[in-house]
């Protein structure tokens, strides 16, 4: 199983809708991909330890799909119509990383 992780990390201008990503955005995202070989996601919201330090991550998709090629044909076949909705929730650019599970 490969795994595509997408991280927002805090930046201090930045802004973050996670009503319209949770309830637009990511039902996006599945009806796209899941035809193309994604299995499941995840989202999470950052959070701290301490209430005087803000945690540096504002939020973490993570898309996991059945083979590093399912991934690839998403991103090239409907990437696109998923990267136009970005500017609906966000104005923080993501990292993206890709992994393939080895554990769970």
């Amino acid at each position: 199983m490969i795994r595509m992780s997408v991280i927002y990390s805090h930046q201090e201008d930045g802004q973050f809708d996670f009503d319209y990503y949770l309830t637009k955005h990511m039902p996006l995202v599945e009806s796209l991909y899941s035809e193309l070989g994604m299995q499941s996601w995840q989202v999470d919201r950052g959070a701290s330890l301490s209430s005087k330090t803000p945690s540096n991550i504002v939020a973490c998709a993570y898309l996991f799909f059945d083979s590093i090629d399912a991934l690839k044909l998403a991103l090239k076949s409907k990437g696109g119509d998923v990267m136009k909705d970005v500017q609906n929730f966000t104005n923080i650019e993501p990292n993206v990383y890709f992994s393939e599970v080895i554990a769970s």
